[in-house]
């Protein structure tokens, strides 16, 4: 069975991200899994009360916390599959993991307990870099679910996993896809992006998408400021890139995407394993063997 994995610590933005796991995995038909990473170097006073020098104390009050929010997203969402884990180890190996299952895995910002700094560190690069299923990172739970996706593409194959990814939800969720290029001397042509595009459009027929360059300094500030310029509900990218998405979430772009983005950025990285990741390739291969 399908699954998709939230991570949990009782964090506003880990609330937050639960919320929208659990209307994408509503919306998917498919299960919704709850991890905590436990670890005893993050478990400390007064993040789970009761707490006491054994080892009881801090696991009973996790799996406690784990046990009411189940419940709680099973009241709002009656009929969805929920599932709760505690698992022991740090919270971006127990997350990668985790991802090898998953149509998707959903985060916080920032949160406490086992996922403390989650975006300041190597956790959040962990994963990019690792991850084997799409990674979306929740800001705010202030942000409109049915706002335009923003997708960041360049041409590359990496992309293009991203571009199968940004189409599908869209499909999914009935809302308009905008397609942003970095107008850069150094970016994939615009008419090559738009053709590639296409292709995925007549898959996605129902649809509604857009092509356009986007300015700024940078790919990460072309894409925030068009997000913000539009209320997206979404920014997608993939991991690996050419011209002004190169290296997107290999350094300072990555970084800033997703820490200044007010919408979700959902990463898709670069060696994903799922079907759906090497779908438009696999369409672009046809249509080429076909013309």
């Amino acid at each position: 069975m399908s699954v998709l994995v939230v991570g949990l610590d009782g964090s506003a933005m880990a609330d937050a991200a639960l919320r929208h796991a659990a209307r994408e995995a509503a919306q998917r038909g498919i299960e919704l899994r709850i991890v905590h990473a436990f670890g005893w170097s993050t478990l400390l006073p007064p993040a789970y009360p009761p707490y006491d020098d054994s080892e009881l104390g801090p696991r009973a009050a996790v799996l406690d916390l784990l046990a009411k929010t189940a419940y709680a997203v099973r009241a709002t969402w009656p009929g969805l599959s929920v599932t709760a884990r505690l698992v022991d180890g740090a919270p971006g190996a127990v997350l990668v993991d985790a991802s090898r299952e998953a149509e998707l895995v959903v985060v916080g910002h920032r949160g406490i307990g086992g996922f403390a700094g989650l975006l300041a560190g190597s956790t959040a690069m962990q994963l990019a870099a690792h991850g084997f299923c799409p990674i979306t990172v929740v800001r705010s739970a202030a942000t409109s679910e049915n706002g335009v996706i923003v997708l960041g593409m360049d041409g590359s194959s990496h992309a293009l996993a991203a571009a199968d990814v940004a189409f599908s939800r869209a499909h999914r969720t009935g809302v308009d896809l905008v397609v942003l290029y970095h107008e850069a001397p150094s970016d994939a042509d615009a008419g090559a992006v738009t053709a590639q595009i296409e292709q995925l459009g007549r898959r996605y027929s129902d649809v509604k998408y857009t092509c356009k360059g986007g300015k700024g300094s940078s790919a990460a500030t072309a894409l925030i400021d068009t997000a913000n310029d539009l209320d997206a509900g979404m920014i997608v990218v993939g991991t690996r890139g050419r011209g002004g998405l190169r290296g997107l979430i290999a350094g300072s772009t990555s970084r800033a995407v997703i820490e200044h983005a007010n919408c979700p950025v959902t990463v898709v990285p670069s060696d994903i394993t799922s079907t759906t990741a090497t779908t438009a390739s696999a369409l672009l291969a046809g249509d080429r063997q076909e013309t």
